[in-house]
Formats: structure tokens, sequence, C-alpha cells
């Protein structure tokens, strides 16, 4: 047999086209095993990297700033071995009742602390706290602790603070953050860890 014979004798005893087993395709490329792992590492590594920018660069842009509106800042406690330190900050007249229940370990009294910022130009504020109002406090750029009764009665855990003053750029330092810019009165929502006074 002649070779075109014996190609077409192979050629007809061939399957047809449609019997033949077809040639295995490679996967289509977005499809490829692995590559949603990849895009799943991916997306964890810029989570990542977010999270300690995040870290890295809030806290420098929120210290100095306020909280925000019906945001609480943290009111600290003063300790009992401070309370004789502090009566000089204290309204004598008004401030005798919270003195005698923070020595007598019924209510701690608690403080804040107050600076001129380097751009403003001084000035005097005072801080209400409930019923309470300061002695008026001339602001320096060295920071001056303040103490005050707590705002509501110290069981309750929550309150609010007004700086009243004319001064400008005031740091009036809770946490989180401060405030500043304050041209009259100023209102910070506070809460305090409620425990024994005198512990």
């Amino acid at each position: 047999m002649s070779d075109p014979d014996a190609q077409q004798a192979i050629s007809e005893g061939a399957p047809s086209g449609q019997d033949r087993p077809s040639r295995q395709e490679p996967p289509p490329r977005d499809k490829k095993p692995g590559s949603s792992r990849g895009t799943l590492i991916g997306i964890a590594g810029a989570l990542v990297t977010a999270g300690i920018a995040a870290v890295v660069v809030l806290p420098s842009l929120t210290r100095d700033k306020p909280a925000a509106v019906g945001e609480e800042s943290t009111l600290e406690v003063l300790v009992p071995a401070d309370i004789n330190a502090a009566l000089p900050t204290l309204d004598p007249g008004s401030s005798k009742a919270a003195v005698d229940d923070a020595r007598n370990c019924k209510a701690p009294l608690a403080w804040v602390t107050l600076t001129q910022r380097p751009s403003g130009h001084g000035g005097m504020v005072r801080v209400r706290s409930g019923q309470y109002l300061s002695p008026p406090i001339k602001l320096t750029t060295t920071p001056q602790r303040i103490a005050i009764p707590y705002p509501a009665p110290y069981p309750v855990g929550r309150g609010v603070l007004t700086l009243v003053g004319e001064a400008d750029q005031v740091g009036f330092y809770l946490r989180p953050g401060g405030v500043q810019d304050v041209n009259g009165a100023y209102s910070v929502n506070v809460r305090w860890q409620v425990r024994n006074p005198c512990q």
C-alpha cells in the first residue's frame, strides 16, 4: 500500500472529530489556582499597613483636639494624698463640703490641667463643675493642675464640665484630647470610674 492509500485508510478508520478526545486546555488566567489567595493576602497586607499607619498617625492628629460632640472625656480622680496641695486651686467658700467628703472617703475630688498654648494671648478662665465655679485662673504656658468637685453625684459616673472665660488657645486637658480656641464658654461631657474614694 502506497503512502497516500495508507493515509486514506487511517483517516477512514479514525473516529470523527466529535469522538476524538479533546486536548486539555489550560485554565483561564483569571481562574488560576491560588489567584484568590493572592488577592486575599494583598487585601490583608493593605489592612495591616493601614492599621499601623492609623496607630502612628492618629494619636498625633487627635492629641490636641477636643472630643467629638457627644463623645465623653475621662475625668481623673485626685488621690487623697494630693488634697492638701490642691487646696489653693479650689474656691475656699464653695468647696469646703467637697473637700470634707474627699478627706472622709465619701466622694473624691477630680482634677483637670489648664495651660496657655504658645500661640495664645493669655487671659483668665474658670471651670464650672455642676454647681461649683472655680476661682479665676490666670493662664500661663506652664500647665496648672486644678482640683474640682465632680460635676454630678459621684455614683452617677457622668457629668458636664464648662470652661468659662475670654482666653484664646486654652489647653484644657482631659482624655482624649484637649480644647483650644475657647472664647466664652465651652462644655465637655465627662465620665469617671466609680470606685472606693480612698483606694
